[in-house]
């Protein structure tokens, strides 16, 4: 467009570049090796029909988002190794991106293309963007919550969160605990940001109870998109299906 200036065209190239980076350096080698243990276990999973599914993973240690996800991408892409490993590659190529969009609303435009490098040729990132599991998705939603958040706090409570974006906030957060149940423990985190920040902003009034209250209806919501699931999450919560999570980890061993 003929409104962008030359510096921020400039950026844009420079992200290009880097995507097509991260997207080459995950291609490679994608289908170099056979599947491990855990990635068997997702494709087994992915082929089964979804009641069969969902039945297992009830007594599994992971909710069934991922694999509902992963078996309606083998139908159109097909069963073979390769395709579905690039289904993780997909959402660790979208994380590049969604890095330079969180930098960016923090720090500045440079501090996002950085980020975005880093991820692009991160070692983690390049594992997890070519396993067959629900981590890479995880990932994406918890960066793209982060970055809605960002953006609402930055803008103030006199700015009330726009009721779309809240809706995709609240549908990120229960599909992050329908893929994995760790993502409970990111959504508290952004609990306690929104709460330091709002008790540090000032003395509050009728706008903040506002912001105050689409917050907390966003996460009402993600819970009751999730609550059909939730009491076998407590359950497995609870009483754990992996033995050795039954049992209390002292200090000396955790540090060890």
């Amino acid at each position: 467009s003929m409104s962008i200036g030359a510096k921020e065209r400039g950026r844009l190239a420079i992200l290009a570049a880097i995507l097509l980076l991260g997207f080459g350096l995950r291609l490679l080698r994608l289908d170099g090796g056979s599947l491990w243990y855990d990635e068997t276990v997702s494709v087994y999973l992915a082929s089964l029909s979804p009641t069969a599914m969902v039945a297992h993973t009830a007594g599994d240690i992971h909710p069934p988002g991922y694999y509902l996800l992963l078996h309606g991408w083998r139908q159109l892409a097909g069963t073979s190794d390769f395709a579905a490993r690039f289904f993780s590659l997909f959402f660790g190529l979208l994380l590049v991106a969604l890095a330079y969009r969180l930098g960016r609303a923090v720090f500045g435009a440079e501090a996002g293309l950085l980020a975005a490098l880093v991820t692009a040729v991160s070692p983690f990132h390049l594992w997890y963007s070519q396993e067959v599991r629900m981590y890479s998705l995880a990932a994406v939603l918890g960066m793209a919550l982060l970055w809605l958040v960002a953006r609402w706090l930055s803008a103030g409570r006199d700015r009330l969160p726009p009721w779309t974006e809240l809706a995709l906030y609240a549908m990120g957060a229960a599909l992050g605990l329908w893929a994995l149940y760790y993502f409970a423990f990111l959504l508290v985190t952004l609990n306690v940001m929104v709460a330091v920040w709002w008790l540090g902003a000032g003395r509050p009034n009728r706008a903040a109870g506002r912001w105050l209250g689409r917050w907390a209806l966003a996460q009402g919501a993600a819970v009751v998109l999730f609550s059909p699931w939730l009491p076998i999450a407590w359950r497995q919560v609870t009483q754990p299906p992996v033995p050795p999570w039954r049992s209390f980890t002292g200090l000396g061993d955790l540090l060890l």
